[in-house]
């Protein structure tokens, strides 16, 4: 069910039984190749996916197009909301949603710079309305959700998605091949010499560093985005929708209310 199509009294009869779907992304620079919404066009995808395939489980909300990227600010078209007001914005909106009634909420995130406020804002929440009657609240970073499948995949050349990289250019390719330049397409990978760190997550760091986009890459592009195919995007889709439909179906049963 697409939550912006129905009335206030329908949204209130689903709100106990439904999950509120709501995507978050970012309107941010992606290289010289791909267009500032990537991040929306592809959570927003990933979440028509879902709730395609559980129309009766699922309330799917408007994606959230603006997100916390001041870290993007080197490069021209990057619109952000700073982390401590995003972090504000995410409690509103959960808590909207918890007034209509719904119990089980799915913060769906597709960009990077998401991931820390909102994990700080559903701590917040969690402090707000501890006990048995508290809902359900969980936030799922689409490449994160579906870790292990990306891993143990063999049809992408480089090992993890990074920013404007082979991942995200071949989604966009298989979503909307008009609006990617593959010609320009023009990735950096950056090497820090520690066996702590890799900030292309390419391998697992240890530690967490300070730095911005410019300091990765000159054209803000990440990995290698030349290495793209829509085939590939669409097999990255199947198993990242396939992931993330598993999920929800597993969410869907979690007990209420929330006891030992």
């Amino acid at each position: 069910m697409i939550y912006y199509d129905l009335t206030s009294p329908q949204i209130g009869r689903l709100a106990p039984h439904a999950i509120a779907v709501l995507p978050i992304a970012a309107l941010e620079q992606h290289g010289d190749h791909l267009p500032v919404g990537t991040d929306a066009a592809i959570v927003t995808e990933l979440g028509r996916r879902a709730e395609a395939a559980l129309p009766e489980q699922v309330l799917l909300l408007p994606t959230l197009w603006c997100g916390s990227s001041h870290h993007h600010f080197g490069f021209p078209g990057t619109v952000s909301i700073g982390s401590e007001r995003y972090i504000e914005v995410l409690v509103d909106l959960v808590e909207s949603l918890t007034r209509s009634g719904f119990r089980r909420i799915v913060l769906l995130n597709g960009h990077g710079g998401n991931i820390g406020p909102a994990s700080e804002a559903l701590y917040r929440l969690h402090l707000k309305q501890e006990g048995p009657d508290e809902p359900w609240i969980a936030a799922a970073t689409y490449w994160k959700l579906a870790a292990e499948e990306l891993a143990a995949q063999k049809f992408m050349a480089t090992p993890a998605l990074t920013h404007a990289c082979e991942y995200e250019t071949s989604l966009m390719l298989a979503l909307r091949a008009d609006w990617v330049e593959l010609g320009r397409a023009r990735g950096h990978e950056p090497q820090r010499n520690s066996a702590f760190y890799d900030p292309l997550g390419y391998r697992r760091s240890g530690v967490a560093v300070a730095e911005s986009f410019r300091q990765f890459t000159p054209n803000g592009a990440l990995g290698r985005p030349d290495l793209a195919t829509s085939e590939k995007g669409a097999k990255l889709y199947e198993l990242m929708s396939g992931v993330l439909i598993a999920f929800l179906r597993d969410f869907s049963q979690w007990k209420l209310p929330r006891g030992l």
